[in-house]
């Protein structure tokens, strides 16, 4: 798929964006499991952690630290869960590479 295809993460504005690095931002989850449930979304179109570079791995990992810290002073949950589901098997359904960081309270 490319973003001709109707994306509909590659048609977030970037004013939705809450953090950014050059190969992620983190937007607010729409259907909040918990408060401050966030997604990290790749800003290359790519399907899943499997198809991220190196680069995009180590960025991910720092972007992931730096939701953690805001979170942690915003809300200070107790405990996270950090969710991603590679394939539409594993439960995937939007195929654009995004990790779920929900805090747990």
């Amino acid at each position: 798929m490319d973003r001709a295809d109707k994306c509909v993460f590659c048609e977030i504005p970037a004013s939705a964006y809450l953090l950014s690095n050059d190969y992620f931002y983190v937007i607010a989850d729409k259907r909040p499991v918990s408060k401050g449930h966030s997604l990290v979304i790749s800003k290359r179109h790519v399907m899943q952690y499997f198809d991220l570079c190196e680069e995009e791995s180590v960025a991910l990992l720092k972007i992931v630290n730096e939701l953690k810290d805001v979170l942690q002073k915003q809300y200070s949950p107790k405990a996270y869960n950090l969710m991603m589901n590679c394939g539409s098997k594993a439960g995937q359904t939007v195929f654009h590479y995004h990790m779920h960081v929900i805090p747990r309270y």
